[in-house]
């Protein structure tokens, strides 16, 4: 009798740790699901932004976690789809056509595409640059409201000295007056190097230097701005500047699809690192993928070679969201989501667990 009911309480043991533990697929993403593929399954220590979430949420749940690995999204989503898993989390895209075969967790992320490119041919001269800036800057419109404005100005100016008696700025001659008064408009644009003025003639120095002042700032910032956007992103500052560029993209993934429409020459590749290559070999201008994962592998890369060899471009775009993905129907999700919001509440002044995680593995360095 003993022994039959050591029997059962083995058995309700059982059930209950069963009960405690949920299979979760997982498949290899950086920076999202990271682990040693040549070890074997009970040696593996899988890490990254996934594994912590999912450590967290089921933290919260009170369960325990058994890994099941897989080496695709799809098989990821056909795992829940037949059942066996009761969740899975990696980097998967929500997508309306994924949503008809499973069910979604709220979003876990929210991203868009990015474009990496070779870091040494990001950026032009800075000659060059001030030289597109400054043609933008003065455009034919500009160019004759500034002539305008110069003309009227030195006719005043002139007309007033010519008055002054004790002056001799400028010759009272119209004519090389007009030109004395012209160098002096230009000159008084960057400096002040006129002779003591008084009354009219001095608010007229004042107006003018400061409309130099202005105009210089202006053109110091947009050559600024442009220089930064130059250093970052080179010639592609919009996912417009990609249409009739050479651009790598994973055969099997949506951004290739994506880049496709716009107008790009897409160069298929198997893996982001062939990817990366045939960047740094010149082969493809750029490199399209979901963006936090590429900021992730160039800060790998630029760390280990010690210079900034890639650089990722700051803009997105193509909105999506990961989400985790469960069985059609699972009682789990609801749970999920409601751990998920609270992850992402804020305590007091302290960042929330889903800022901390963002910035422990996806900050662009």
């Amino acid at each position: 009798m003993q022994k039959i009911t050591q029997i059962i309480l083995l058995l309700l043991f059982t059930v209950v740790s069963y009960a405690d533990s949920l299979k979760v697929g997982i498949k290899p993403s950086e920076p999202w699901v990271m682990y040693d593929a040549n070890s074997s399954i009970e040696e593996r220590k899988p890490i990254g932004f996934s594994i912590d979430l999912w450590n967290q949420i089921a933290k919260d749940l009170g369960q325990e976690t058994e890994w099941v690995y897989y080496n695709s999204t799809s098989d990821l989503i056909e795992a829940a789809k037949k059942g066996e898993v009761d969740a899975s989390i990696s980097a998967v895209t929500i997508t309306s056509s994924r949503e008809t075969e499973i069910d979604f967790s709220n979003s876990m992320y929210e991203l868009g595409l990015q474009v990496m490119v070779d870091a040494s041919k990001s950026s032009s001269s800075v000659l060059e640059i001030m030289g597109k800036e400054i043609g933008k800057m003065m455009n034919l419109q500009t160019t004759l409201l500034f002539l305008l404005f110069l003309f009227i100005t030195i006719h005043l100016r002139w007309f007033v000295d010519r008055k002054d008696e004790s002056s001799d700025l400028f010759s009272k001659n119209y004519l090389s007056g007009i030109i004395d008064a012209f160098w002096w408009g230009i000159t008084m644009l960057v400096t002040w190097e006129t002779p003591p003025s008084k009354g009219l003639a001095r608010v007229i120095d004042l107006m003018w230097h400061i409309v130099g002042i202005i105009a210089i700032s202006i053109l110091t910032a947009i050559v600024t701005a442009a220089l930064t956007a130059q250093q970052i992103g080179g010639s592609i500052r919009s996912e417009k500047d990609l249409a009739g560029k050479f651009v790598a993209a994973v055969a099997t993934d949506a951004p290739r699809r994506y880049i496709e429409k716009i107008g790009a020459n897409v160069v298929p590749v198997a893996t982001l690192a062939e990817g990366i290559q045939l960047v740094r070999e010149g082969k493809a201008e750029a490199l399209v993928h979901d963006g936090p994962r590429l900021v992730y592998l160039a800060n790998q890369i630029n760390k280990k070679e010690k210079k900034k060899v890639l650089l990722v471009a700051p803009f997105q775009f193509n909105p999506q969201n990961y989400g985790i993905v469960f069985p059609t129907g699972s009682e789990l999700k609801e749970q999920v989501d409601r751990s998920l919001l609270k992850l992402r509440e804020a305590n007091g002044l302290e960042d929330s667990f889903h800022k901390e995680l963002k910035d422990k593995w996806l900050k662009n360095q």
